[in-house]
């Protein structure tokens, strides 16, 4: 493998990242993450809709059926599982292209400190597979924390804060949330915390058997 990697198109010079062919990498994983996500997130609230529905009960769905606060239009009910289906495909494909594109901001200055420090050829293969703990953080945890926000601020708008008592339970894990503007910032600043350290963690150990796979690779 040689470092020789040009920096556009046309040119080749020792040392450069080739920025339109990454850039064309990181759209092509942003399409698959988004596509692969979105359908998952689709088909699972497709599937749970139905078995809620067709589980006999007097009051099927009766948990799930609180999306609808969430996902106009949605209900356990026939016609509430092709809603879901397309709200699940909608946000789990956003969530899934917002993650990637957080996280990918790591990976050019990865080349970077590769080509930089003359590292040996297996070192690369190190960056397909380790994961940077601090971008993941980032990136995870600003999409817990919004949907937070989001969330709770959607049910102020509604009127029904008060009636909200299944997000109101939160509050017995972040000292200080409740169902409000202030409220939904000061839980989200925690959960945001909680996440960024359990992605740092997540990504040391995940990096410690990447480093062995990769030398068992190469």
């Amino acid at each position: 493998m040689s470092k020789q990697i040009s920096s556009s198109g046309h040119d080749s010079g020792v040392g450069q990242i080739n920025r339109p062919l990454l850039r064309a990498a990181k759209k092509l994983n942003t399409m698959l993450l988004a596509s692969v996500f979105g359908g998952v997130g689709g088909l699972s609230l497709f599937v749970m809709t139905y078995v809620s529905l067709y589980r006999g009960l007097p009051n099927p769905g009766n948990y799930l059926n609180l999306l609808g606060i969430f996902l106009p239009g949605y209900s356990v009910s026939p016609s509430g599982a092709w809603i879901g289906l397309f709200w699940g495909g909608v946000i789990g494909a956003f969530l899934a292209a917002l993650f990637y594109r957080i996280y990918a901001r790591s990976i050019e200055s990865q080349l970077q400190d590769y080509i930089a420090n003359d590292k040996p050829e297996k070192d690369l293969l190190g960056i397909t597979l380790r994961i940077d703990g601090n971008y993941l953080g980032l990136a995870v945890g600003a999409i817990i924390a919004g949907g937070l926000v989001v969330t709770s601020n959607w049910l102020v708008f509604r009127g029904t804060a008060a009636e909200s008592v299944h997000a109101d339970l939160l509050s017995n894990y972040l000292p200080g949330y409740s169902v409000s503007f202030m409220g939904s910032l000061i839980g989200a600043l925690e959960l945001f915390v909680f996440t960024y350290l359990a992605c740092l963690i997540f990504a040391w150990i995940y990096n410690r058997v990447a480093v062995l796979r990769g030398g068992e690779l190469g």
